[in-house]
């Protein structure tokens, strides 16, 4: 059997072997380094150029100095609030069935008030002030149109170029040949459409309704009423006499 001593001494001597090897390999490698050769490449000394160095620091686009920022005021962070709202909403509008119909609305509005601006049309009057052009304002037909010289009033209302007056004059005129003659009872606070309803059907009632048409148009609408436009209305009114 092999006792402990023989053991241990069995490893030390393979350690140092191993150790011994060791060291040869590391001398080996040195001597290695030492016969290696020297460097031989030429090294090129080089210098900035001063008027080089003047020039780029001199160059704008060089220059990454930050602006000094001002804190925001109470307004602009509310026009960003108010930017942001504006393009969340124009953003669901177009994203949804309810948004693009309320879009169609507006656009809708849009072209109609251009349309009422070409044409010069007072919309607050028509839509308020006239009822929707059925109504007529009571204060229309104050007149008593039985104390009235209606061919008179019509040439004076044509000399001054009113014709929008003289468009309502006929109509008036109209409706007094009509009371004359018993067909309608005259009364005011009545509209112009009463005034139709109470003929019967037939000409003068067809008549009486171009007549009242081109009333509503010229009072109600505030359309430019021009001399074409008056003898127009002036000969349906001409024509419509000679059927009473």
């Amino acid at each position: 059997m092999i006792s402990a001593i023989d053991s241990v001494a069995f490893w030390e001597q393979q350690w140092e072997q191993e150790e011994g090897e060791r060291i040869k390999d590391r001398e080996k490698a040195e001597q290695a380094v030492l016969r290696a050769p020297a460097d031989s490449a030429t090294v090129e000394s080089r210098a900035f150029s001063a008027k080089r160095l003047e020039e780029l620091r001199k160059d704008s686009e060089l220059q990454y100095k930050e602006e000094a920022t001002v804190a925001e005021s109470l307004f602009d962070r509310f026009m960003k609030w108010l930017s942001r709202k504006l393009a969340s909403l124009v953003n669901t509008s177009i994203t949804t069935n309810w948004g693009r119909v309320i879009i169609w609305i507006v656009a809708l509005a849009v072209i109609a008030a251009i349309i009422l601006a070409v044409l010069k049309v007072d919309a607050f009057n028509m839509f308020f002030l006239g009822r929707g052009a059925n109504a007529i304002n009571h204060n229309v037909f104050e007149e008593n149109i039985h104390e009235m010289n209606f061919e008179k009033l019509i040439q004076e209302a044509i000399d001054q170029n009113d014709y929008r007056r003289g468009v309502r004059l006929v109509f008036l005129y109209a409706l007094k040949l009509l009371a004359d003659r018993q067909l309608i009872h005259w009364e005011q606070g009545k509209t112009n459409h009463d005034y139709v309803a109470e003929l019967n059907a037939g000409e003068l009632r067809n008549g009486l309704s171009d007549l009242s048409f081109y009333f509503d148009y010229a009072w109600y609408g505030n359309f430019t009423i021009n001399r074409e436009l008056f003898t127009k209305v002036n000969d349906t009114f001409t024509h419509w006499k000679t059927k009473l």
